[in-house]
C-alpha cells in the first residue's frame, strides 16, 4: 500500500496546538497570580483569564489530535500495512481526512471512537455498553455519524472532481472504521460499510472489483499534491 501524509499540515497544527494550549494555561496561571496581587483590578484579571481560557480551549484539542501518538492516521496505516501498490491512502490531502483508493472503489475512511457493542438499528447507529456489575446497559444512539459520512464523502468528491474531472470521477463511498479496542461491530443493515479497525484490511481484500482509480492516478495525485510516501 502506498501511504501519503501531509507532513507539514500535521506539524503545523501540532505546533499551533502546543502554543495555544500550553500558552493559554500559562496565561491563566498569570491571571491567577494577578488576582492575588491586584484583587481590585477585576477587568484586567478577567481579561487575562478569558484570553488564557480561549487559548487552551482551542489549543488542547489540537494537541490531542495532532500532537499525540498514535494519531488516527498512524492507527489506519498500521491496520492496512501489507496491502499492495493498487491501494493508495491519502491523509489530510484529498478533501476527506482519510481517503482510500482501492481496486474495489474509492472510499472516505470515517473513524469513530466508541466502545461497546456497535450496531445499526431502526434509529441509526447505536452502542450498548457493559455495566460495571455485569450485563449490558440500554442502547444509546451514536450521534453525528451520518453527518460525518456526508461531509467526508462530499469533500472527497469535490477534490477528486478537480483532479480528474467529473466525467472520469468514479463513485465515492464511505467506510466507518471503529477504533476503540473495546468495540464489537455489527454492520448488518447499515447503508455504509463498517468494521472494526482490526478487520479493515480483510474487508478491503474481500471487496469485489468496482469502478475506481488506477495506480497511475495514485501516482499523479501524489505529484499534484506535492506528497511523498
Amino acid at each position: 500500500m502506498r501511504r501519503y501524509l501531509h507532513e507539514s499540515k500535521v506539524k503545523n497544527y501540532a505546533r499551533l496546538g502546543r502554543i495555544l494550549g500550553y500558552g493559554g494555561l500559562g496565561v491563566m496561571g498569570l491571571g491567577f497570580v494577578l488576582s492575588f496581587r491586584q484583587p481590585y483590578d477585576v477587568t484586567q484579571v478577567f481579561t487575562i483569564f478569558l484570553i488564557g481560557m480561549l487559548g487552551s480551549q482551542i489549543g488542547l484539542p489540537l494537541v490531542n489530535r495532532w500532537g499525540r501518538h498514535p494519531r488516527v492516521d498512524e492507527v489506519l496505516d498500521g491496520a492496512l500495512r501489507g496491502l499492495d501498490a493498487r491501494f493508495g491512502l491519502f491523509h489530510y490531502s484529498l478533501g476527506a481526512d482519510h481517503a482510500l483508493i482501492t481496486p474495489g472503489g474509492v472510499f472516505a475512511l470515517v473513524p469513530r471512537v466508541e466502545a461497546g457493542q456497535i450496531e445499526f438499528g431502526p434509529g441509526g447507529w447505536q452502542r450498548t455498553s457493559a455495566r460495571r456489575r455485569g450485563g449490558l446497559g440500554k442502547p444509546r444512539k451514536i450521534r453525528g455519524v451520518d453527518r460525518a459520512v456526508e461531509l467526508d464523502v462530499s469533500a472527497l468528491q469535490r477534490k477528486l472532481a478537480k483532479l480528474v474531472g467529473d466525467a472520469q470521477l468514479p463513485p465515492v463511498n464511505a467506510i466507518l472504521v471503529f477504533l476503540h479496542s473495546g468495540a464489537e461491530v455489527e454492520e448488518k443493515g447499515s447503508p455504509h460499510l463498517a468494521t472494526h479497525v482490526k478487520k479493515l484490511k480483510n474487508l478491503l481484500r474481500k471487496l469485489p472489483k468496482a469502478p475506481s482509480l488506477s495506480e497511475q492516478d495514485i501516482d499523479r495525485f501524489a505529484k499534484q499534491l506535492g506528497l511523498s510516501e
